[in-house]
């Protein structure tokens, strides 16, 4: 019966040719509501996306994450989120707690390493007071010197938190051999850093928190009342021209790490900015090498899932993380270290495969696939918060799904082998993580 449905599916699909990302190019507009941006008058974007759900979030899109610290103030991004929704001039945290609480909301503070997100989730009636909540933030805060201590406690339980984590502390470790200040920029405040006083975080929210550096998001809100609060609660914003960051410069190299427990490797290559043509085939590279399984239970069909499947006590992912203006694409493995040995040379020995060609099978495969999970990544209110403040905030405009799946139409099986040419000339990145007398140096994968 499967094989059945399996095989009309096909007969299906060989009568209709017009592509999906065609028809949503059509379609999707009459299913899902568009974005509206806007400049407000005090200089600050706004973005809405009104589906009229019950439920309504705004975040504030800023471009304070890790990369913008300098070598004075490392450290201190993670100090100023942790600082987020602590006494301000008009309210105490505890008042502030216990009003978000009172109206069933929630509010969250988010560092990623281009941006620091604060949001509020709330019934839709509810947005004049979680958006002037958020503005009081970076208005309002005190930073009051008795609230260091217990900032830097907190700071400290995310730094360990973070670091118990064997695939955070490795991707941390590649972004940092990778490009080695800005995006290479540890997310997290460690041992190192250099945030001695709430005076250093004065110094850097005054740098960070200006007009240009700041978008406003809001769902299942009105446009024109986001606006217009928007208006109201940053009047007072600064309107200064931001610091522009060092532009982002690869570099790769290695790092060993000894560690007790499950052995873990990452290999990465230079990856391209986000929403550049060159990022769009490297998804369509990850998507075919990619040794994740989508059928529960399944042994997957890429050619790492089957690698993984036969070394048994292994796990093969892969990653294409694209910021403003760089990128980090690679392979993740964790298991026994014999075996993520043996995993790393397979990746390896794949990539160079791959560089030759591809069936035409595996690259209709691969783009499917890409296209799936881009159309999912505009589906939830979280995701769609987290892309479209991305966008709006580093390009100045929002890209429509329709578009993004528009742009898998133009890659072809050409582009993606010579891409995986490209990435085996640059020099990789490798992290080793556990137990590094077993696992691999870089000059031992045979790239």
């Amino acid at each position: 019966k499967i094989a059945h449905t399996m095989l009309h599916s096909r007969q299906l699909s060989s009568k209709f040719v017009t592509p999906i990302s065609s028809l949503l190019r059509r379609n999707y507009a009459s299913v899902v509501a568009s974005p509206i941006v806007t400049k407000s008058k005090t200089g600050v974007s706004v973005v809405s996306v009104e589906d009229n759900a019950p439920a309504s979030s705004v975040s504030l899109f800023v471009k304070a994450g890790s990369r913008a610290e300098s070598t004075d103030n490392v450290g201190v991004a993670h100090f100023l989120k942790n600082f987020a929704f602590k006494n301000t001039k008009g309210k105490t945290a505890f008042r502030l707690t216990r009003e978000a609480e009172f109206l069933g909301g929630i509010l969250s503070a988010n560092l990623t390493r281009e941006s620091l997100i604060l949001s509020g989730e709330f019934l839709r009636e509810d947005l004049s007071y979680f958006l002037e909540a958020l503005s009081d933030v970076i208005f309002k805060t005190k930073y009051e010197p008795y609230e260091f201590d217990y900032v830097k406690k907190s700071v400290s339980f995310d730094s360990g938190a973070a670091e118990a984590i064997p695939e955070v502390l490795a991707l941390n470790a590649a972004h940092s051999v990778a490009f080695r200040h800005g995006l290479g920029n540890s997310l997290f405040a460690n041992a190192t850093t250099k945030v001695k006083d709430v005076d250093q975080i004065i110094a850097f929210a005054n740098k960070v928190y200006t007009a240009s550096n700041i978008t406003v998001i809001g769902t299942s809100v009105n446009h024109k009342e986001l606006v217009s609060l928007t208006d109201r609660f940053f009047e007072g914003v600064n309107h200064a021209v931001p610091t522009t960051p060092i532009p982002s410069k690869y570099f790769g190299g290695e790092s060993r790490i000894a560690a007790t427990g499950e052995s873990h490797f990452v290999l990465g290559f230079e990856g391209a900015p986000a929403g550049t043509p060159d990022y769009s085939i490297l998804q369509v590279l990850r998507a075919h090498l990619s040794g994740e399984t989508h059928i529960k239970w399944g042994d997957g069909v890429t050619p790492l899932a089957q690698t993984a499947n036969r070394l048994k006590d292994v796990q093969i992912g892969s990653f294409n993380a694209g910021y403003s203006d760089a990128g980090l694409f690679g392979l993740y493995m964790s298991g026994e270290p014999t075996s993520v040995y043996a995993a790393a040379r397979a990746v390896a020995e794949q990539l160079k495969h791959t560089a030759h060609g591809i069936s035409k099978e595996d690259f209709r495969r691969a783009i499917n696939k890409v296209k799936y999970h881009t159309a999912v990544s505009y589906d939830t209110r979280a995701s769609k918060t987290e892309l479209y403040g991305g966008q709006v905030l580093h390009s100045g405009k929002i890209i429509p799904v329709s578009d993004a799946l528009f742009e898998f139409d133009h890659i072809t099986d050409e582009d993606v082998k010579n891409m995986a040419q490209k990435v085996l000339q640059c020099k990789p990145t490798t992290v080793a993580l556990g137990d590094i007398n077993t696992l691999p140096y870089a000059d031992t994968i045979s790239l």
